[in-house]
């Protein structure tokens, strides 16, 4: 999960400068010469600069120190608990925030930090509570949308989630990384309710019509397609704004062939693939679509070979795929197949 960002954890310029460790000594020594207050800022700029390279020990030393030069230096307080959060003090991060919270209850950033911790001692559903608490202050807060809507999912409250991230996407339309989490949300609601559809479960008094099917399972089947092409909708969004990372793009290329638009969807493995190597479920699947659709026995061997040299080990959807009644070069793809112990 991202962590809340502080707009006042910026590095002071000098820092690039001078090496860190120098700077610590530098300080120890100025320590005679200086006020206290131009000397918790100078420890403040130094606890920057340690957050900056990750060492959340040395950072969160360095801001102790000035606030205890100066407990009301600004955004010591705050960039302290995140990384008392990062080194795993999450009780006293929370006290930290606490403390914050007391004199500016409001504050998104303070809600969110806290949040965050929350979530890092493994607390999610006070986690997510807070998270709407920050939601309540301000519906736009991207950071809090995001990680609400991934607590919501991982909850089980897909609806929740697809409500938060269409209110962000709506409002800020070039936010690839809310179509991108929108596009998730709405394939899990998508493929959940494609799951009760397969279980065929009927009503009691549900008449099954001529075709045999029950209207309550037409319903269903046909909100999962609808729901599945919102998906994909936003997926292809996400995309548009280049923010589609491997995950999407292969979960995109298994919703074009479900809508039978089966060139994007070859396209989508083969990007898929070559952004990842080692994806070998991509390139079994381009491997399938050449074969069975495409009729490209050239193009089908090359990707089975790659996606069993990246491992592939799949033997139901190898033997499904020599189940193919009209598979091209049927002999050879078998061979391939029988040497990675995947065929009989």
């Amino acid at each position: 999960m991202k962590a809340p960002r502080s707009s006042l954890a910026a590095v002071a310029a000098f820092v690039g400068a001078i090496a860190t460790a120098a700077l610590a000594s530098g300080l120890s020594s100025a320590c005679a010469s200086m006020p206290p207050s131009q000397l918790a800022r100078e420890w403040y700029d130094l606890g920057n600069a340690w957050l900056d390279k990750g060492d959340w020990k040395r950072a969160g030393e360095a801001y102790t120190r000035a606030l205890n030069l100066d407990p009301k230096l600004a955004g010591a307080s705050l960039n302290l608990a995140r990384a008392l959060t990062e080194a795993a003090d999450y009780d006293g991060a929370l006290r930290a925030l606490d403390t914050l919270a007391k004199g500016d209850p409001g504050n998104v950033r303070i809600i969110t930090a806290r949040a965050y911790a929350l979530y890092k001692k493994g607390d999610a559903d006070a986690a997510l509570a807070a998270y709407r608490e920050a939601l309540a202050q301000d519906p736009y807060a991207p950071d809090a949308v995001y990680n609400a809507a991934f607590l919501e999912l991982a909850a089980g409250d897909a609806g929740a989630a697809i409500a938060d991230l269409e209110r962000l996407s709506t409002a800020n339309p070039d936010d690839g990384q809310a179509f991108l989490l929108l596009g998730r949300a709405i394939d899990r609601r998508a493929q959940s309710v494609a799951r009760v559809s397969r279980a065929g479960a009927h009503d009691a008094g549900a008449k099954d019509g001529a075709d045999g099917t029950n209207a309550d399972d037409k319903d269903a089947a046909a909100a999962a397609d609808k729901s599945a092409a919102s998906a994909l909708a936003a997926y292809e969004k996400a995309k548009s704004l280049g923010k589609a990372d491997t995950d999407a793009l292969e979960r995109m290329a298994f919703l074009y062939s479900a809508e039978r638009r089966y060139t994007e969807a070859m396209d989508a493995f083969e990007a898929v693939f070559k952004a990842d190597p080692k994806r070998a479920s991509a390139a079994f699947s381009l491997a399938r679509l050449r074969f069975v659709i495409a009729d490209d026995a050239e193009k089908g061997l090359a990707a089975l070979k790659s996606a069993l040299d990246a491992g592939f080990s799949d033997k139901a959807a190898a033997s499904a795929l020599l189940a193919e009644p009209d598979l091209p070069e049927r002999e050879k793809v078998f061979e391939l197949l029988k040497s990675k112990d995947l065929a009989e």
